[in-house]
């Protein structure tokens, strides 16, 4: 008797202290296919970043399946090491505290951290995770772009770039037009500027503007047109090659036309969450920086394909390389990531063409993520990754996989159970 009740309290207090060693270290595997049971890196970086205590509130009725499902949800972010704080609020048992929480519908989720507040009205893991994103931004973050010398517009426009703005602005950024020849400076929340391809030169008035926003430790991301300023040529001791860069690993992606550059190699310390394809950039210019770049630091350089140069000739039939045009052997740069440390940190970015933002072209290859890499490294947001985009729970398998499955549960595995309770009950027999 004494034996069996040393064993019963030796197995409560094994019990017990499984249970405490499982809350203080919790251990989670998920099998699922598309990770739907874990956080995405994007989600951890954020969650990460956040300067205050994640709070998550959701204004649910008590329906014991809808909150179910919504705490199944919730489970990878509320194990997160920061441990944010998670609580229901019934709005019709309580509706005094769902006012006070500004509550407008049943079924939304409200994630606070500090004074920033984000609002999900239906709840699913990408929406949680851009959520995330615009908690962890610094600041109030304005893309200021400017507008009335021939920039690219903010409409649905084949050579517009709405299809950028609108999922700029989901990250949490915000876009805002300027006119610089109606302004004397810039906002004062302005986190990037945004030059996007000007056809026409801007008057001295918007060049000044420019320049004092730069040089008072600004982010500039200038989408080249026809020819750089004199200004920024001289300062960043910079040219634009002659001609159209051309690249011949385009069509190896399926690209007809030959002035597509590829750019395939993102160096990890301007994009630290580097695209996961390659970009297409349609009717760049090529780029080539003095190694004496003067007070600008290089940062990193996005260059074409060994198999591209700059043809200064028609894009007509067949074409090649001529060296006496100056037409100059890839890989060649493109894009030009520089900073500049003094009083004010300075940094920018100079793209040698703008049509990869364009709606018709910001869809090839990883165009878009490339352009949100780069806004983000210029507002001091790298950290920040790609979210997860929303999918659907979809299980394939063939008709004789079914078949197995079915017949194993149904009929195999009880029939395991049964031949293993006779097997043990002949052994307690003959003992």
């Amino acid at each position: 008797m004494s034996r069996r009740l040393l064993f019963l309290v030796l197995l409560a207090a094994a019990v017990i202290l499984t249970d405490r060693i499982a809350e203080q270290y919790p251990w989670q595997v998920d099998l699922s296919a598309q990770r739907i049971n874990s956080l995405s890196d994007s989600a951890k970086q954020a969650m990460d970043a956040l300067s205050a205590r994640l709070e998550i509130t959701a204004i649910t009725p008590d329906y014991p399946v809808q909150r179910a499902q919504l705490e199944q949800l919730l489970a990878p972010y509320l194990a997160h090491h920061s441990k944010p704080r998670f609580e229901f609020v019934d709005p019709v048992r309580a509706p005094d505290r769902a006012r006070e929480l500004g509550a407008e519908r049943h079924g939304e989720l409200q994630l606070r951290s500090g004074d920033r507040l984000e609002v999900i009205a239906e709840p699913d893991a990408a929406s949680i995770d851009l959520a995330l994103n615009r908690l962890a931004l610094h600041g109030e973050r304005w893309i200021v772009t400017l507008e009335g010398n021939g920039e690219r517009g903010l409409d649905d426009s084949p050579g517009g770039i709405a299809r950028l703005v609108q999922h700029v602005e989901r990250l949490g950024y915000r876009i805002v037009p300027v006119d610089p020849r109606n302004v004397d400076s810039l906002p004062e929340n302005t986190a990037v500027l945004l030059v996007a391809g000007p056809r026409q030169a801007y008057p001295e008035h918007s060049l000044q503007l420019i320049r004092r926003y730069l040089a008072a430790g600004g982010s500039l991301l200038w989408l080249a047109g026809e020819d750089l300023p004199t200004w920024l040529a001289t300062e960043l001791r910079v040219e634009m090659l002659p001609g159209s860069l051309v690249d011949a690993a385009a069509a190896t992606h399926g690209l007809d036309e030959p002035d597509n550059a590829i750019v395939s190699v993102y160096p990890a310390e301007l994009l630290p969450r580097a695209p996961q394809r390659h970009s297409v950039f349609k009717g760049a210019r090529a780029l080539s920086l003095h190694e004496d770049g003067g007070d600008w630091q290089l940062q990193g350089r996005l260059s074409s394909s060994p198999r591209s140069w700059n043809e200064t000739g028609e894009l007509r039939g067949q074409i090649a390389r001529d060296p006496e045009l100056d037409e100059r052997a890839g890989p060649l740069d493109v894009v030009l990531a520089l900073h500049k440390t003094g009083a004010e940190r300075q940094r920018l970015v100079l793209v040698g063409g703008s049509q990869f933002v364009a709606n018709d072209h910001v869809g090839q290859g990883d165009n878009l993520a490339l352009a949100v890499g780069l806004l983000r490294w210029l507002s001091d947001d790298a950290q920040l990754g790609p979210t997860r985009v929303a999918g659907d729970l979809h299980i394939d398998w063939s008709p004789r996989l079914a078949a197995v499955l079915a017949i194993g549960l149904m009929g195999v595995l009880p029939a395991l159970y049964l031949a293993t309770g006779l097997w043990l009950r002949y052994r307690r027999r003959r003992a």
